[in-house]
């Protein structure tokens, strides 16, 4: 029988050995799929598209040893499912991703930037700026913390662009500020300018905001981004009754642009223009061109919509998961009970120190009871020095210590042996030739430099002597 139960035991623990071995390989192939994306884009700045793979890992490492053991490459799957997502435009779903991987709150600050980067731009993307400018400022924090000049100084473009959405031009001003201290390239220069454009655009200054954008038109640039600044540029001229000047801006957007929101404004424009020139045939055929770009943004904005609607969900709500409410109580538990044991164990031992304490001012206060007849006579105490020789030598040092803490003068400390020898303030008053209120108010200064009270003064001075 007892053989037989050994026998039992042997499987199991075997079988045990076999699932952990299976579970870690399964670990190291996550991890390493995780490492190969990661790789690629901080060299290659490239974004895995390898959606199996990645669904692989989140599916070995989702869980409660994972959210521990392995969170920050829990968090790097998610955000490359996210970016994924958004690429397809399915950015509801891109939307959860990017709160995993926010909520798993990775070591590595440039993920922490880029996430929040991410779900700055959707918020943006759907003129939720409040939002965008929240999310924005978090990617800054980690920008920095991560000393990667160039993501930090192209986030500081998207926090100003927001204030100046928010209609916080000073503000704006400020941000701007700061990242014109950094030297990038030429297209990063134009940024700036296009921003500055923006402000003064929204408060209807369109002279001004054109003669900036104009200044930077021909500044070599990412297409989506001289687009975008294309567009400000015809809507400037629209302003100024200048339709004329905005067919060749619109031209160029519709062919380079694959943004349909830009290619949807330069149809507008290119129409107006032609209702000018009152040629219907081509209006009727950049309105239905309109239409199909009109088509192709619906689907984007409802799904941009939902993605907000989560993220105002997940800034309001930003606790986290239970996860990690019942780790903190635990450890709340955990530390608690340590404090209590320490307590215990210690409590003997301070009691110790205390009894010890105790026991070494009442040796003190018998030593000083015990020579209280050498201060009988009046004469002893105008002798200064030997008075001074007498306690030092028979209480501890006590001139000494006094003189060298708190500075007291020669009065002071007299004042001091007398009130360890108990005596009254009219004993006092005698001796030192004074009246008795001097001696209240000198000792009350006495107190006062000791931190403490008149009435306590004689404890006091036992302390600091023991």
């Amino acid at each position: 029988m007892l053989s037989r139960w050994r026998h039992i035991g042997k499987m199991l623990l075997v079988a045990v050995l076999v699932i952990s071995c299976t579970s870690c390989a399964r670990w190291r192939d996550a991890k390493a799929v995780v490492s190969e994306a990661d790789s690629l884009l901080v060299h290659h700045k490239i974004v895995t598209r390898d959606t199996a793979a990645l669904n692989f890992v989140i599916n070995i490492l989702d869980g409660p040893l994972g959210h521990i053991f392995a969170r920050d490459e829990l968090a790097k799957a998610y955000y490359f499912m996210g970016r994924n997502f958004y690429y397809a435009n399915d950015f509801a779903t891109a939307a959860e991703y990017y709160i995993q991987c926010d909520r798993m709150n990775p070591s590595d600050p440039m993920y922490k930037g880029r996430i929040n980067s991410c779900m700055g731009f959707i918020c943006k993307q759907d003129s939720c700026f409040e939002e965008a400018l929240e999310f924005y400022l978090r990617s800054s924090c980690a920008f920095k913390e991560s000393g990667n000049e160039w993501y930090y100084a192209h986030n500081l473009l998207n926090v100003a662009e927001q204030h100046v959405c928010l209609c916080e031009y000073a503000k704006a001003d400020s941000v701007l500020q700061i990242a014109s201290s950094y030297d990038i390239d030429s297209a990063y220069y134009a940024d700036i300018v296009d921003i500055k454009a923006l402000a003064l655009y929204n408060q209807e200054m369109y002279d001004s905001a054109l003669v900036c954008l104009l200044r930077i038109k021909n500044t070599p640039r990412p297409i989506e981004a001289r687009c975008y600044s294309y567009m400000k540029i015809m809507h400037c001229y629209e302003f100024l009754h200048q339709l004329d000047n905005t067919i060749i801006y619109a031209e160029y957007i519709i062919s380079n642009s694959k943004n349909p929101a830009y290619r949807s404004n330069a149809y507008f424009f290119l129409i107006e223009a032609e209702k000018v020139n009152q040629d219907m045939q081509r209006v009727v055929n950049y309105s239905h061109l309109r239409e199909d770009e009109n088509r192709n943004i619906r689907t984007p904005n409802e799904s941009c919509a939902q993605a907000t609607m989560k993220f105002k969900a997940y800034l309001n709500d930003i606790d986290y998961t239970n996860l990690i409410i019942s780790i903190v109580a635990a450890l709340f538990v955990v530390l608690s009970i340590g404090i209590w044991l320490v307590y215990k164990c210690y409590r003997g031992v301070l009691q110790k120190h205390a009894k010890e304490k105790q026991d070494r001012r009442d040796l003190l206060a018998r030593r000083i009871y015990d020579h209280s007849i050498y201060f009988m006579s009046n004469k002893v105490w105008q002798d200064y020095k030997k008075l001074r020789e007498f306690a030092n030598s028979h209480f501890d040092n006590m001139f000494y210590r006094l003189e060298d803490a708190y500075h007291l003068s020669e009065q002071e400390m007299k004042i001091c042996l007398m009130v360890l020898l108990e005596y009254s303030n009219k004993q006092m008053a005698e001796i030192l030739f004074v009246q008795p209120n001097t001696i209240s108010k000198a000792k009350s200064k006495i107190a006062k430099q000791l931190n403490t009270s008149s009435a306590e003064l004689r404890a006091s001075l036992l302390d600091i002597l023991v």
